[in-house]
């Protein structure tokens, strides 16, 4: 899990893990870990435009 104290949204890359894919940090090269993965979501949310949609 990564462990980098600030997680930007353009530093999110995707990778395969057998059949799923894992948001993981491009400069560590570790998976998100669950606080960073929540934050990267609502980031990624309001880029798209759905922040004031219900989930």
């Amino acid at each position: 899990m990564c462990n980098c104290p600030n997680v930007h949204f353009y530093e999110v890359d995707f990778k395969l893990a057998g059949m799923q894919v894992v948001p993981s940090h491009k400069n560590c090269g570790d998976a998100l870990n669950e606080d960073q993965n929540s934050k990267f979501e609502k980031e990624l949310l309001k880029y798209w435009g759905f922040e004031n949609k219900a989930r």
